[in-house]
């Protein structure tokens, strides 16, 4: 019943990279070749596998990088049903971000109610409310390291991730009245959301490390 993971989280987090992964490893499936999965994982058949991943800008066909993932989404609206994979990358971006953002969740509330497969990676936090709140799509965040400040690869479904702008920020020695200046800019609801996400992926980790001793004790 849930067929959209929206995968949000930070720069060279990963997101792509597991984007990528899902799409090779299905085709790879379809093609006849052992895909690498465990052996109780589960696969489905799709008769379309539709991808818009990286810019299709173009000069000599007038595309800017909005427009050229704007052709792609309406390929996506014309050819999703149940029988279609779908696989964005950055849906949404290219343009300003409020419109972005809204175009990107009417999309994705359409392809959700043909019933189609997909995966999307997103910074939106429209996208990653709506996935919150709409049944079929699940959230998912790529995890990151906020002491040593490098991300894990590891993708943890049912919540979605922070895009560490701050902690990046931070890290490679941004003046703090440049980050406390957009602090105020951006408003103290977005800061409350991305610190309550950091808290919620800061405590699942706590918990997984602790539990992943004692099950290899079990093992």
């Amino acid at each position: 019943k849930t067929r959209i993971l929206v995968i949000s989280g930070p720069n060279a987090g990963g997101k792509s990279v597991t984007l990528k992964t899902i799409a090779i490893v299905q085709y790879m499936m379809q093609c006849g070749l052992l895909p690498t999965l465990y052996s109780n994982s589960h696969m489905g058949i799709f008769t379309k596998i539709l991808i818009d991943i990286g810019d299709e800008q173009s000069i000599e066909n007038d595309l800017s990088t909005y427009s050229s993932h704007l052709r792609n989404m309406r390929v996506f609206l014309t050819k999703s049903g149940p029988d279609t994979l779908f696989l964005a990358d950055e849906m949404g971006s290219g343009t300003e971000p409020q419109i972005g953002g809204a175009i990107a969740q009417a999309i994705l509330k359409k392809l959700n109610e043909e019933g189609a497969f997909g995966v999307v990676t997103t910074h939106y936090q429209n996208l990653k409310s709506f996935a919150n709140e709409t049944p079929g799509l699940v959230n998912a965040a790529m995890l990151y390291d906020r002491q040593k400040f490098r991300p894990l690869f590891q993708l943890d479904v049912g919540h979605p991730g922070s895009s560490f702008a701050v902690e990046i920020a931070k890290s490679i020695g941004l003046p703090e009245d440049i980050i406390n200046e957009a602090k105020e800019i951006v408003g103290s609801d977005y800061i409350n959301i991305d610190k309550y996400i950091l808290d919620i992926q800061r405590d699942r980790r706590y918990w997984a490390n602790k539990l992943h001793p004692r099950e290899r004790a079990q093992d």
